[in-house]
């Protein structure tokens, strides 16, 4: 095709060719096709492709703009073509704007809601505070209640050590004494009762008999621990001779029962009063010995006058307080006075001189070689006499023996 002679003529500004062909163009019948085509409505939406397409037309436009300035040899229907992709563009902005934010508005909407939900799902982080605390305070101090427990069962397991310890000694140290209370306690009760049968079995004595009797024989039978020997020491005239046998073994029984021990050690020293002091010492230290050492918890030496005087030393080794060679037995002696009768009334402290002054008589050095000097008597004397007390006579057991009362053995 051939240029534009009137612009080549005129050689004006890009702006000038322009303008001559802008109103070339709008006496031309394409003009106003096209501008029909821009005044109608736009029905269709632009895809992306569109998009594109309305790049490149921008390009295009671009490209002939320059052409013209250049040299303005472009043709009417190559800048008809531009100028309504520029109009087209500029008419179909708004609507991508539109779309564009209403993108961008629905994305802000997604992440607003997963924020939330975020939020929904975490559970709540609460402070600890203290009540104690003005608002807005909070304790921070973990460190410190973590020392408090730690300093709390460290407490509790010394406790618990020292409650088991305890435990321990009380088992080892006061169950046992209790239960050897409790057998005691059973062994006074049995004790008690059978020495009320004999109370009743010999009427007619002095309460003095059944009190001092039963308060050194009970007290003996409370001791865990004994320190000496329990003796007794009964008198009687001729005329309560078996009464006296009889009251000795049944006490001593009453005793042996309640201990439940083995049975009584019983000698009768007159069938030795004519043997050698040596013999009659070696033949009581057996029986006795052999006795306690069996189980028997007591022995009763009938008619202690009538052993052979220096055969009676045997019982410094029985009766030598806290030196005896047994100290939970019982000894019960009894001595047969050279007289008559006694008086019922009499005291103990009288009686108590009237038997040591008899047994003097019998074992000191006048009446014989083998008589005991008045030191080794009173030796004696003191070891063995600790409590006397009178029998007087019952004259159904001095006519029968022991067993004329029923429930006797």
């Amino acid at each position: 095709m051939r240029r534009n002679p009137i612009a080549q003529m005129r050689g004006g500004t890009d702006g000038e060719s322009l303008t001559v062909g802008d109103e070339r163009s709008s006496h031309s019948p394409n003009r106003r096709k096209t501008d029909e085509v821009d005044s109608g409505p736009t029905k269709r939406n632009l895809s992306p492709k569109d998009e594109s397409d309305f790049s490149q037309s921008d390009e295009e436009a671009t490209d002939s703009d320059v052409d013209q300035g250049a040299g303005g040899d472009s043709p009417i229907v190559s800048r008809t073509r531009s100028r309504i992709s520029s109009d087209q563009l500029l008419h179909q902005q708004p609507i991508i704007s539109q779309r564009l934010l209403r993108s961008t508005q629905a994305q802000k909407n997604d992440r607003t809601q997963s924020s939330k939900a975020n939020i929904k799902l975490e559970p709540p982080v609460l402070s600890r505070t203290d009540p104690s605390l003005k608002k807005g305070e909070t304790v921070r101090r973990p460190a410190q209640e973590e020392r408090r427990d730690t300093s709390n069962k460290h407490v509790a397991f010394i406790v618990m050590i020292v409650l088991l310890v305890c435990a321990a000694l009380f088992q080892l140290f006061v169950s046992k004494p209790q239960a050897a209370s409790f057998v005691e306690k059973t062994a006074l009760t049995v004790f008690l009762d059978k020495f009320e049968q004999v109370e009743a079995l010999f009427y007619g004595q002095q309460s003095a008999l059944w009190k001092r009797s039963r308060i050194t024989l009970r007290n003996q039978i409370n001791q865990t621990k004994h320190e000496k020997p329990a003796i007794l020491m009964f008198a009687a005239a001729w005329d309560g001779q078996q009464t006296m046998r009889c009251l000795a073994r049944q006490i001593a029984d009453a005793y042996s029962v309640a201990l439940n021990a083995t049975a009584m050690v019983e000698i009768n020293s007159t069938v030795g009063s004519g043997w050698d002091s040596d013999v009659v010492k070696l033949e009581v230290d057996t029986q006795l010995s052999s006795g306690f050492d069996k189980g028997s918890k007591v022995a009763v030496v009938h008619h202690f006058q009538d052993m052979p005087p220096l055969s009676t030393l045997i019982f410094y080794k029985y009766c030598d307080h806290e030196n005896a060679a047994y100290k939970a037995v019982a000894l019960l002696l009894t001595v047969l006075l050279d007289e008559e009768k006694l008086a019922p009334d009499i005291g103990l402290r009288v009686l108590e001189m009237k038997v040591r002054d008899f047994l003097k008589r019998r074992f000191s050095s006048a009446e014989g070689s083998k008589g005991m000097d008045t030191d080794k008597l009173s030796g004696l004397w003191s070891r063995i006499a600790h409590v006397v007390l009178p029998v007087a006579p019952i004259r159904e057991i001095e006519e029968r023996g022991c067993d004329s009362k029923e429930g006797w053995k």
